[in-house]
């Protein structure tokens, strides 16, 4: 996809970071390695296929919320560890 260095940035301006960046191509890698289309996904979770469109293009700046219910319809999680 390589959204890692080509200067993404949020609606407000600001550029995202690395770990958002990694995160979110995790999170597309990982519904693309599932066969899941954004619109199926999108159903799962009960939003509208522009937001995951967004979220995968790293368009605006997603909720905690909506980025839960994407983790919970891929039957995913969201866990805090340590730095490595």
């Amino acid at each position: 996809m390589g959204l890692k260095d080509k200067g993404w940035e949020r609606s407000a301006g600001q550029k995202f970071s690395k770990e958002e960046t990694l995160f979110i191509q995790t999170l597309t890698n990982e519904r693309k390695r599932r066969r899941i289309t954004q619109e199926d996904l999108a159903k799962k979770a009960g939003l509208d296929q522009a937001a995951v469109g967004r979220l995968e293009a790293m368009g605006g700046n997603p909720t905690l919320k909506t980025i839960v219910k994407i983790l919970n319809a891929m039957d995913m999680q969201l866990k805090i560890v340590d730095k490595e």
